[in-house]
Parts: structure tokens; C-alpha cells; sequence
């Protein structure tokens, strides 16, 4: 019977350089995306006032829309358009060396 191989595959820690390149894409892309998901809400809701009154960025109009509700509904689409983008380019970058 033959010997089974063992796999050792680990994100935070690999071993092979071609996995650490894919790791490296890859784990700057998260925290982009991380950047672009929670920040961007973070942001309109730390600057409304004190008291409770609108932040701002929701008296601001763009294209006839509050400025908040363009950020998060077109800006973070655009924004992880962007990023599978910037993935496509990392990954030529450190995994294919080009």
C-alpha cells in the first residue's frame, strides 16, 4: 500500500514561494477591501454631530443623491471593481513575475 502524502497548506505561513507570492496578492487585497467596507460607513457615522444630527457628507448632494448614499452604494461597487482590478495586477506582479 502506498504511503499517503501530506499537504501542508497554510495561509498565514507558507512555505513555497509561489504560495507566499499568492498569499501576499491576496492579503492585500483583504485589507483593502477591509479599508473599503468598514471604513467607509465608519467615516459617515463618526462625523454626524453629537447630538445625533446628520453627518455632513448626508447634507452634501452629488448627481442629485445625498453624497452618503452615493458613497456607499456606487463608491464601494466602483471600489471593489477597483480592487478585482489591483488583484489581476498583484497577482502578475508576485505570482507571475511580469
Amino acid at each position: 500500500m502506498a504511503k499517503e502524502k501530506i499537504i501542508d497548506i497554510s495561509f498565514f505561513n507558507p512555505k513555497r514561494e509561489k504560495v507566499q507570492a499568492e498569499a501576499k496578492a491576496a492579503k492585500i487585497i483583504i485589507i483593502l477591501w477591509a479599508i473599503a467596507t468598514f471604513l467607509t460607513p465608519l467615516i459617515i457615522a463618526i462625523t454626524g454631530g453629537p447630538d445625533g444630527t446628520q453627518s455632513f457628507l448626508c447634507k452634501i448632494k452629488f448627481i442629485g443623491f445625498p453624497f452618503h448614499y452615493w458613497l456607499v452604494a456606487q463608491g464601494s461597487t466602483i471600489g471593489y471593481v477597483v480592487l478585482c482590478w489591483l488583484f489581476v495586477k498583484l497577482w502578475n506582479k508576485y505570482v507571475k513575475g511580469e
